[in-house]
């Protein structure tokens, strides 16, 4: 076992130390649940399989007694590193270098795990009988498909009798500082795989085919000629992006039989999953139905709906923290933005706001964070515990 180390930046580096891309764990939550156990947390480490998915490693523990039910959710998966040669620093040494912590998983999110538990550690040093019961929701599958991480520990504790009152999840959403902007809500997200087919020909005879190309094409421009909407007071305009666009025609003269694409749309409040398929399905129809010898066909891949919480008593808890620490009167900035999280699954139990590092290097090459903010960012989470047991 390696030493255990409650300073947050040096247990970022150890959880950065974990090559643990999805799903992978490396170590990772060994790290995770030696330093709980050390605090005094009770925990259960999960793993899960099947639903078409891969096997997943998770964790669920928990500390305390009676009284209100907080809980952390976050991963400790990453994302693939991409070209290695392209980065500073191995993505996976966690080096500190003028400030900055570099590697992959720094951002997004391990260093928030981090701030957590060190938090934790120091609020339970501090007020020893916690007037209430801490929990961490911790998995291995947030990046890639998130079928056997987070919806299925939830799963696990609703049957285990654990009600959570309150949940913080730890993803980066601050802007130009640490607690500047948190995440209320957040768009949903649904892919379209398209396939068109015609005939295949020579290019030269035209006539005598049926370009699959062509009649994609047409398609996406139906798609892409107006925008759904112009957005809310809680939401962006939704966005429709073509992500792949593929005909696998390796030569010039012969007019393609296949044609493939990918459409993603994240959408806001005023969509849904099933609004948008009834209108990708008038889409098609308008095109295709007019034609003999060309059809469409598709599948897709609904990951989230949109979702708004109100802003309540943990907004106004956090808010009050993050003053408390920095010292800023305003209250952050409640956002939807961004891609989709764990909180889409969260919300379905108990109030969830998100809350992390700056947002600015996640995913990319060269990931860093700043040192100073995973210091700022351990400070508003030990206050945020005062203020919600109200201790202080």
């Amino acid at each position: 076992m390696s030493e255990i180390n409650f300073d947050p930046v040096t247990l970022t580096q150890s959880l950065v130390k974990c090559a643990s891309v999805t799903p992978k764990d490396e170590g990772a939550l060994t790290v995770v649940e030696n330093h709980l156990s050390a605090i005094g947390c009770d925990c259960h480490p999960l793993t899960f399989s099947g639903n078409n998915s891969y096997e997943v490693k998770n964790l669920f523990a928990t500390i305390g007694n009676e009284g209100k039910h907080f809980a952390y959710a976050g991963h400790t998966d990453v994302v693939p590193v991409g070209n290695e040669s392209s980065w500073k620093y191995p993505p996976f040494l966690a080096k500190i270098d003028e400030g900055k912590l570099y590697g992959r998983g720094s951002e997004d999110m391990k260093s928030s795990v981090a701030c957590f538990i060190s938090a934790a550690k120091r609020f339970v040093d501090k007020y020893k009988n916690i007037p209430g019961k801490i929990s961490f929701i911790i998995t291995g599958d947030e990046e890639r498909d998130s079928v056997n991480g987070t919806p299925r520990i939830l799963e696990w504790a609703s049957k285990q009798n654990y009600k959570f009152d309150h949940c913080l999840v730890g993803e980066p959403t601050s802007k130009n500082e640490v607690g500047d902007k948190v995440k209320i809500g957040r768009r949903g997200s649904v892919s379209f795989f398209f396939q068109v087919k015609g005939i295949q020909g020579h290019t030269a005879n035209s006539h005598l085919a049926e370009n699959s190309s062509h009649h994609l094409v047409n398609l996406l421009n139906s798609i892409l000629e107006e925008s759904l909407d112009e957005g809310n007071e809680n939401f962006l305009p939704t966005s429709v992006q073509i992500a792949t666009i593929d005909i696998g025609n390796p030569v010039q003269n012969v007019i393609p039989e296949l044609a493939r694409a990918t459409v993603n749309i994240r959408f806001n409040d005023m969509h849904s999953s099933d609004s948008l398929i009834k209108w990708i399905d008038n889409k098609i129809e308008k095109i295709f139905s007019k034609l003999e010898n060309a059809s469409c066909t598709y599948t897709y891949d609904a990951t989230a709906e949109s979702f708004l919480n109100k802003a309540g008593d943990l907004y106004n808890i956090i808010s009050k923290s993050i003053s408390d620490v920095t010292g800023r009167n305003s209250p952050p900035e409640q956002a939807t933005d961004g891609g989709t999280s764990d909180a889409r699954y969260i919300k379905n139990y108990c109030e969830v706001v998100e809350l992390g590092l700056r947002n600015q290097t996640l995913h990319k090459v060269d990931e860093f964070v700043f040192v100073e903010d995973i210091i700022k960012l351990e400070n508003i989470y030990f206050r945020i515990l005062e203020n919600y047991f109200d201790v202080n």
